[in-house]
């Protein structure tokens, strides 16, 4: 039985290290996305390391993409985020923008305060949210935030906590093929398979859709790692540190306008336009069969 995956909202999860200085396309298909040309855009570079220079960057990006206003919430202690003045910034953001650093700085500083309340909220009435690397990861309700790729497949390797729950079952990790992260999701699937892996590779993402698929954006790929067909593992009889056996985990890897249906854990191919019908007009997938 396929798991109940819920969508809090309009969301793109990039998995980092999207080009921000040539072709810009995944970051230009964000603000396509947004649904209007005059356009608010509020960035949170509380993730990074380097929030003032990462705020620099990605005010450039948007004003190279034509933002009408942007706002740069540099939040780096919880005070700030329990700032009402500083929630109140967010209520006309058609656009809120997380970027990369450390998602365990970002679930830390701004879980469970006002900013992220004022996240949620204008979720529920229609922006959009996007996130790269550690932005992304937050969207998972429950999080990766730390494993060595090569401990992957080791029972105990990843470390997760909650995250921002803007969607249910789904883990997001990012980097993914670039850091060969691909044991991370199969350990994640194998202790929970209600939960769906969506690894995303560099200068890619996906965008996700109302109806419960998403498409792929970008330039690398999308690996689905689906473990509801699971038969057998031996994890429950492993000590900490032992290597995992598994069967039937499912592996689909999309790339830039391919798709994945959650609900029929389908693999979607994308379907040529016809001559006559507009985008918008046009079926944009066929299943596979």
């Amino acid at each position: 039985m396929a798991p109940d995956i819920i969508f809090h909202g309009r969301l793109i999860a990039i998995g980092g290290n999207e080009d921000r200085v040539h072709d810009l396309k995944v970051l230009t298909r964000v603000v396509q996305e947004i649904g209007k040309a005059d356009y608010n855009v509020v960035v949170i570079p509380t993730a990074s390391e380097e929030p003032k220079q990462r705020g620099k960057d990605y005010h450039q990006v948007f004003t190279t993409l034509g933002a009408a206003a942007i706002e740069i919430l540099d939040i780096r202690k919880r005070v700030q985020a329990n700032n009402k003045a500083l929630a109140k910034k967010l209520e006309e953001a058609d656009l809120i923008f997380l970027t990369g650093g450390d998602q365990l700085r970002l679930t830390t500083i701004l879980g469970g305060t006002w900013v992220l309340d004022a996240i949620h909220a204008r979720l529920r009435a229609g922006a959009l949210v996007a996130g790269t690397s550690a932005g992304a990861a937050v969207f998972s309700d429950t999080m990766i935030y730390d494993g060595k790729s090569e401990e992957g497949l080791l029972k105990g390797g990843v470390l997760t906590t909650s995250g921002f729950g803007f969607v249910e079952n789904i883990i997001f990790d990012t980097h993914f093929l670039d850091r060969g992260r691909i044991g991370r999701l199969m350990q994640i699937v194998t202790t929970n398979p209600t939960c769906i892996g969506v690894g995303i590779c560099e200068d890619s993402g996906v965008i996700l859709k109302g109806d419960g698929t998403i498409e792929v954006i970008g330039t690398g790929q999308v690996i689905i790692v689906d473990g509801c067909d699971i038969e057998h593992s031996n994890i429950m009889s492993l000590a900490s540190g032992g290597p995992i056996a598994v069967d039937n985990i499912r592996l689909h890897s999309l790339v830039n306008g391919y798709g994945y249906d959650f609900k029929t854990r389908q693999f979607l191919c994308p379907q040529p336009p016809t001559k006559k019908a507009t985008r918008n007009e046009n079926k944009q997938f066929e299943k596979f069969k």
